[in-house]
């Protein structure tokens, strides 16, 4: 428990982050619910408590100025919780910005600086819209202790019987059981002591309700809290304790556990006193003693005489006496407070953090103890082959010798015979001797049986656990792709809002499940297929309106699994592809020739090339032609493919298909020479056997014809470099796929499809053109991995070259 609430525990920050970066999720998703159903209490308590736990989180870990601006925004949260402010545009921008605020923050503390930004113009803001009222705090009664009684709502004392006081002016400490401190005794390490520290706190602190983990925090560094009254739950509660005691185990000398325990506008006063058989000695010897000159400045005493004045009348030597005990202590606090500027952490690594079902990992523990059990199956079983072999090594040796006293038996059975005796005899007497020579190894072979048939049955089962693991951990890596598409709600409001467009964002499929490593990296490519739609998609208001359609436009952002694949489509209503447009576009910028005839497929395709935009001018969102060619980059980065369908004056389709997994794949092995290939069967169409003569050449392209299709051929020997071993009248030509292009790949020989586990490559190897990794096989060998994106482009140029070296070669011959 001690170090989790260290402020420089790494694993705490990185957890912290992490949940940090959760809430801010939940926060900006419920703000813009209550944007369009401001009566949604339930998005509304949610909005609430996610941004208590933010600023309860940021002040446990020292993140002063976070939990501040907190605090700010949960005041106009609050208000509109109780209703009494009304949730309209005005009061969501501003929370929204209050969000923005706050990913700064994090992000600045993140990398181990602290936000420097003035947000006093911002915090200004957010109390503007909290109408003026007597605050919660100043509703409530003074604060009356009677005996035993602590929180910061007791039931006030009759003026008769006031709640009584230490010595020191404190409150009293509550009655501590013997079973309590005989546990808490027994927590004590050697050396250490059982300290009761007495803490009351100042209410008119903005953050009263989160002092209490702030001094558990700063005592962390004294020893190690066993107990605090309240419990340490209700100190995470939205709720202001005056008094809160902590027992704590240290080897500290009072005054640097009080020094520690006191932060300046957040507590009182501090007392610390030893435990001694359930109740805690506060250090009341001081009442025995001659009183001390009461030297103390006035303004350092007052807080510790103000707490025994709330709490009952004490007589004046008691005051005196509390006041020059507690110079020494209260002037170092306060020196202590002044030096005790939250330092910036360093940077944190928060690393990639999954959250998973705990189902999923009871189902991993399972499958592990399935495989502990097999694998004792597989011990017994190498246990009885071994007993089998020694026992057919026992057999083999007495079959030998039985077969030596044969042989040996052979001369004198002849003489026998021919000395007249019985054949009948002598056959009787030689099966009696030899005849079980014939059946010596039958009992071995049942037992042999019976091993094999145990063998393959385990096998088979471990078979089934592998796949049933390898199936659990990738779920495991799975998460909803919701994570992500929470996150353009905010983004289309914000277009809407630059650009002047009405849009309704649908999100369906957010439950659909990607590997983690492949949705952190949808997040660009789906943004800027989301901002191409808002801005080049749907059209303004007005155009809309002349248009006869409904002014506002519609934006589906969709998700759904198709086999080992998921199809990811960003769908609008708007005027579509100007197809004359873009050509022009293209013209424009030299990216086509005048005279080329373009297909409407092809003209969409152009809005994929680095540089390329229709937008006439230059703005913010659009017009530097920067975004699809990024998403084109990134998905095939992610071994995906994206393709545009568009209608004019019905909207347009992007259309993103990616593997679930990058870690495993499913591959097909081909054979060139003596290397083994595994190409993507994402990417595979087809695959043929086919004469070698039906190949043709068409301007220095090897080319096939498939259906009436013309089909470029590829040598991945010549590609590769790679000796050709084969010289058969057949050949083996894949066909593969990218984008809208298609290239044949010829191999000497398909092996079969099996399932590759991707491994990256290293050192000099990172930069090989057409190879996306290597997987090693069942015997063994390194497989390379083929990527398919990069061989349309580099195998036509080299296949070109090679042409045309060949030929040149031939006319030099000649």
């Amino acid at each position: 428990m001690s170090d989790y609430l260290d402020s420089n525990n790494e694993e705490l920050l990185k957890d912290f982050f992490a949940e940090a970066e959760q809430q801010v999720e939940t926060l900006e998703s419920n703000i813009l619910v209550i944007e369009n159903d401001p009566s949604n209490h339930d998005a509304i308590d949610e909005i609430f408590r996610a941004a208590h736990t933010l600023k309860g989180g940021s002040a446990t870990v020292e993140m002063t100025e976070l939990a501040e601006f907190c605090h700010d925004v949960e005041d106009l949260l609050d208000a509109v919780r109780s209703d009494l402010v009304e949730v309209n545009e005005p009061i969501v921008d501003v929370l929204l910005s209050g969000i923005d605020t706050i990913k700064a923050m994090l992000e600045a503390r993140s990398n181990g600086t602290v936000y420097q930004e003035d947000v006093s113009p911002i915090v200004e803001k957010i109390k503007s819209f909290i109408p003026e009222k007597g605050g919660k705090k100043k509703e409530k009664a003074p604060v009356q202790l009677p005996a035993g009684m602590l929180g910061a709502k007791p039931a006030p004392a009759p003026a008769a019987a006031p709640a009584p006081a230490a010595g020191n002016g404190m409150p009293a400490l509550p009655a501590l059981s013997d079973s309590d401190y005989n546990e808490l005794k027994g927590a004590l390490e050697e050396g250490q002591q059982l300290w009761a520290v007495n803490v009351t706190f100042d209410e008119s602190n903005p953050m009263n309700s989160v002092g209490g983990i702030q001094v558990f925090a700063a005592l962390k560094n004294c020893g190690s809290v066993l107990k605090t009254v309240p419990e340490f739950e209700a100190l995470y509660e939205d709720e202001f304790h005056f008094q809160v005691v902590y027992y704590l185990a240290s080897a500290s000398e009072a005054s640097a556990i009080e020094d520690a325990a006191f932060l300046d506008d957040v507590t009182i006063g501090v007392d610390a006193s030893l435990v001694k058989g359930g109740a805690a000695s506060s250090l009341q010897a001081a009442e025995v003693q001659a009183p001390a000159p009461a030297a103390a400045p006035e303004p350092v005493a007052e807080p510790v005489k103000q707490a025994a004045e709330v709490q009952a009348p004490a007589p004046a030597a008691e005051k005196e006496e509390t006041a020059s005990e507690s110079v020494p202590a209260t002037t170092a606090n306060v020196q202590q407070a002044k030096k005790s500027v939250a330092p910036a952490h360093s940077a944190v690594q928060t690393g990639s953090i999954l959250r998973v079902d705990s189902k999923r990992v009871d189902n991993l523990m399972n499958l592990v103890s399935e495989t502990v059990i097999t694998k004792a199956a597989f011990n017994q079983n190498g246990l009885q082959m071994a007993d089998l072999q020694v026992k057919l090594a026992s057999l083999n040796s007495q079959f030998k010798e039985k077969q030596r006293q044969l042989l040996d038996a052979i001369p004198k059975i002849v003489e026998e015979v021919q000395g007249g005796a019985s054949v009948k005899d002598v056959r009787q007497k030689f099966s009696d001797e030899y005849g079980s020579m014939a059946s010596w190894f039958d009992s071995f072979e049942t037992e042999f049986k019976t091993s094999s048939t145990k063998y393959r049955a385990t096998t088979q089962n471990l078979g089934r656990i592998s796949s049933e693991l390898q199936e659990g951990v990738m779920k495991i890596r799975m998460v909803p792709i919701g994570t992500i598409f929470n996150r353009f709600p905010r983004v289309v409001r914000d277009l809407c809002r630059d650009l002047g467009r009405k849009v309704n964002l649908i999100i369906e499929g957010e439950d659909t499940e990607l590997d983690k490593t492949v949705v952190d990296d949808l997040l660009d490519p789906i943004m800027h297929c989301i901002r191409n739609s808002v801005d080049h998609g749907v059209e303004p208001p007005e155009v809309r309106a002349a248009a006869g359609k409904d002014e506002t436009g519609t934006v589906i952002l969709r998700a759904a699994n198709e086999g080992n694949m998921i199809v990811i489509d960003v769908i609008d209503d708007g005027e579509g592809i100007n197809v004359e447009k873009v050509k022009e576009k293209a013209i424009k910028k030299g990216l086509i020739s005048p005279n080329k005839v373009l297909t409407n497929q092809d003209a969409y395709n152009l809005i994929f090339l680095p540089g390329f935009s229709t937008s006439d001018k230059i703005s913010n969102v659009s017009g530097r032609g920067v975004g699809l060619d990024v998403v084109k980059t990134m998905v095939e980065k992610l071994k995906g493919t994206i393709t545009v369908t568009s209608e004019k004056d019905k909207g347009t389709k992007f259309s993103i298909r990616l593997p679930l997994t990058l870690a495993i794949i499913q591959g097909l092995l081909v054979r060139v020479g003596k290397e083994v290939y595994s190409i993507p069967i994402t990417n595979v169409i087809e695959s043929q056997r086919v004469k070698l003569d039906t190949i043709n050449t068409i301007d220095n392209y090897e080319v096939l014809n498939v259906r009436n299709e013309v089909i470029s051929i590829l040598r991945l020997n010549r590609l590769f470099g790679i000796k050709n071993s084969h010289n058969g009248e057949y050949c083996f030509i894949v066909i593969v796929g990218s984008q809208e292009k298609k290239i044949g790949v010829m191999v000497d020989a398909l092996i079969g499809e099996e399932d590759v586990v991707i491994k990256p490559l290293h050192d000099q190897f990172t930069s090989s053109p057409g190879i996306a990794g290597a997987s090693v096989l069942g015997d063994g060998s390194v497989s390379l991995i083929i990527d398919v994106s990069q061989l349309l482009d580099l195998g036509v140029k080299q296949e070109l070259n090679a042409q045309q070296i060949r030929e040149e070669a031939i006319k030099n011959s000649n």
